[in-house]
């Protein structure tokens, strides 16, 4: 169902896009690009070539926003593949490895809840994380050895779909954090069955609050644009980011917000005893987003530091 949505500028705002299979995410950008007729434009969250779903576009002024969209909770639906390893973890690399190992829905299952919670992953090497500032992929593409650094994610939690015994696959559903890797939790599942895993098909369901109920592909985004409708694709710059609190600037406090200057006690409406240390909050003049900022105390007290102006 779509939302009932403020009126927007319509080249300022998120795009909820549903990736096609066979493009990667800056395929898709080059063409939103083409369609809309602007240069302004960034993604929030890689999809793989062989990956479908949301991919949320920020458009104009909200691609200063990409950070703050890119950290929000997603969930997938993915294809757990056993007896199998390939070097990219999934269905497009090479098979390294094979296993006859049978298990079980019940063992399969059970399994499920060591990878709930704070966990350490390691990466693919086929991923754009830079390590001795070069990407994994460079090190793999030319066979070069490197060490991959484990990194903390969290895992909200995963339900299993569907398991198939005979052919050995499952389908899972995966709530995560940012920087979680997929691919690595289909063949951490695998592995910690004492077998091999990695990943067939990859869905993803949702980025924060876009889901993939309303996602529009490229192609009904380009109907709608033919239409004189695009102000209709647009979710306005303060979407989906309820998980920041609000601070309002007071009328005095008012030039200094504009200005990107501290903001005391005294220039804004809300206490600052409400917010923690280092806390992420959202910029607010009356009722309009002017950007983001973060809570500090130093010598000179408690004060928010706007970090980034629309």
């Amino acid at each position: 169902m779509r939302i009932k949505m403020e009126k927007v500028n319509s080249f300022n705002g998120y795009l909820n896009v549903f990736k096609e299979k066979g493009m990667t995410s800056h395929d898709v950008v080059f063409k939103a690009r083409k369609i809309l007729k602007t240069k302004k434009i960034g993604h929030t969250g890689t999809l793989d070539p062989d990956a479908q779903g949301v991919l949320v576009l920020c458009v104009g002024q909200a691609t200063k926003m990409v950070e703050y969209i890119t950290d929000h909770e997603k969930v997938y639906e993915a294809e757990v593949i056993l007896g199998r390893e390939t070097d990219t973890c999934d269905l497009s690399g090479t098979v390294i490895s094979e296993s006859d190992q049978r298990i079980g829905r019940d063992a399969f299952e059970s399994i499920l809840t060591q990878f709930i919670g704070d966990i350490r992953q390691k990466p693919p090497i086929y991923s754009a994380i830079r390590v001795n500032g070069k990407k994994l992929y460079h090190y793999a593409r030319n066979g070069e050895s490197v060490e991959i650094p484990e990194r903390d994610i969290h895992v909200a939690g995963i339900s299993l779909l569907e398991f198939c015994e005979d052919s050995q696959k499952a389908r899972i559903m995966v709530t995560c954090s940012k920087g979680t890797y997929i691919r690595s939790l289909c063949r951490d599942i695998g592995s910690a069955l004492g077998s091999l895993g990695c990943m067939g098909n990859l869905i993803r369901h949702r980025v924060g609050t876009f889901s993939i109920i309303d996602a529009l592909t490229l192609a009904e985004i380009a109907e709608k644009v033919s239409h004189d409708q695009i102000e209709s694709l647009f979710y306005p710059l303060a979407y989906s980011l309820d998980r920041y609190q609000c601070v309002r600037a007071t009328e005095q406090g008012r030039k200094f917000l504009l200005n990107g200057n501290k903001l005391f006690q005294w220039n804004i409406h809300e206490s600052l005893d409400d917010f923690y240390l280092g806390e992420t909050l959202r910029l607010y003049d009356g009722d309009q987003l002017i950007g983001m900022g973060r809570y500090y105390q130093n010598d000179e007290g408690n004060y928010i530091k706007p970090t980034k102006l629309l």
